[in-house]
């Protein structure tokens, strides 16, 4: 009943009735108070009354407005009529000529029109008001519309400011991937042009060497060691320019594949290659290579950059030994396998006793020599070494200089195995470390 607003209908039925007292006061009508009274009473609930029912006909009938305010009229005059003759018996609205004298149809052509004047003071007030709040209602409605609106187009926003984002930082983590695979290519391959340029080195000195010795010796008709000398030069030409290939195939296949490969590689094989390669070099320094490495043993690597730690510790030994031995044997201890390449270094004078208990340093020691450039072979095994995530140490005791590498991860070969390691594996282990055996 709330939205029938009976506040406002009862003040508009008080308001009609009581518009009505100074004319029926002026007839007289108050010697017979109880009827004035009564009859008021009965003009007021009529009011009321077509009040409710017009607010009815506005709200249940389907219906244009036009048609609504037109039953509601129509329903104003029955009310009247129906309100006369109910509380005739009772009370009488028209004491000095009073209705029911008339015939029927005139008494209801009178009462008709006043309900009609009452439905035309009300109805309007009624249609008015309900129009104006239904206006207000679709302006509140269409102002949540657009606020609702406005908080989808909020929320849409925040979704594709989200999406956006996570497209951004994921375009973002693949460009860092990107990256640190460039940093990681360009410092791998730094690391073999480094190592081509160092590891020539030693091979080309000792061409030059035998290139002197060999026109010596053709200037004195030695033509037969000559010819030896020649010989020795077209295989230390031969074993350069092997070298080169490996290292430049290795490059090109890390540019086009992007990333490091790892495989089986057998010990074994791989240290008989690459001491090959000095084999007239330790020859010519009077020097002798024992191979101590365990056939069967295979570790997880990338056999070229492996490759190249060991040719480069087998050329600082070489170049730092003579008339000594240089062995290089495999050891297991505590799940781990060791290789350790040693050599022999010349004995300590008298003079030098005072600094016998340092450890001895030789002459390719990065602390020595990083300043002028005659480390770079420690520095490519210790970059090298971090690359293949392995351990690499280097210290000196008993008159023996020993670089050991250590792998964290090996495998023993069957005998059906033995020099086959093809398949490829990536392991990760702790941090690689550079020191000395003390």
């Amino acid at each position: 009943m709330k939205k029938y607003n009976l506040q406002l209908g009862s003040s508009i039925a008080t308001v009609l009735a009581l518009s009505l007292l100074p004319v029926r006061l002026s007839e007289g009508q108050a010697a017979d108070p109880v009827n004035l009274i009564g009859s008021e009473v009965v003009i007021w609930l009529m009011c009321l009354s077509m009040w409710l029912v017009t607010y009815h006909i506005y709200f249940r009938v389907h219906l244009v407005r036009w048609q609504k305010a037109v039953i509601s009229l129509v329903f104003c005059a029955l009310l009247s009529i129906l309100f006369y003759y109910g509380s005739n018996p009772f009370f009488e609205d028209y004491p000095i000529k009073p209705i029911r004298e008339l015939p029927l149809w005139v008494a209801s052509i009178r009462l008709s029109l006043r309900g009609l004047l009452m439905g035309l003071i009300m109805v309007p007030v009624i249609f008015l008001r309900e129009i104006e709040r239904q206006r207000q209602r679709e302006e509140l409605q269409r102002e949540r519309d657009r606020t609702a609106n406005a908080e989808q187009q909020r929320q849409l926003l925040e979704e594709l400011v989200i999406e956006r984002t996570a497209e951004l930082e994921h375009a973002l983590s693949v460009l860092s991937a990107s990256q640190d695979e460039l940093d990681h290519q360009v410092h791998l391959l730094t690391r073999v042009v480094a190592s081509i340029t160092h590891d020539v080195n030693a091979p080309l000195r000792f061409i030059i060497e035998g290139a002197e010795r060999m026109g010596d010796l053709i200037g004195n008709n030695q033509f037969k060691r000559a010819a030896e000398y020649n010989r020795q030069l077209v295989w230390g030409l031969t074993n350069i320019a092997t070298f080169m290939h490996n290292h430049l195939a290795f490059a090109k296949g890390q540019i086009h594949k992007g990333s490091l490969h790892l495989g089986n590689v057998n010990l074994a094989a791989l240290v008989r290659e690459k001491t090959g390669v000095f084999e007239q070099i330790l020859s010519s320094r009077g020097n002798t290579l024992k191979l101590l490495v365990d056939e069967r043993l295979a570790v997880t690597s990338n056999g070229h950059l492996l490759g190249v730690i060991l040719h480069n510790l087998v050329d600082n030994a070489t170049k730092n030994t003579g008339d000594g031995v240089i062995e290089i044997a495999t050891a297991v201890a505590d799940g781990q396998l060791h290789l350790d390449i040693q050599n022999t270094i010349p004995a300590v004078s008298s003079n030098e006793n005072a600094d016998a208990d340092r450890p001895y340093k030789p002459d390719w020691d990065l602390a020595q020599h990083e300043q002028d450039g005659q480390g770079l072979g420690l520095i490519l095994v210790r970059d090298i070494s971090a690359l293949l995530n392995i351990d690499f140490l280097i210290g000196a005791a008993a008159g023996k200089v020993t670089a050991r590498i250590t792998f964290a991860e090996f495998h023993v070969l069957q005998d059906s195995q033995v020099g086959i390691a093809n398949a490829f594996h990536l392991t990760k282990s702790t941090a690689p470390k550079v020191g000395f055996i003390l």
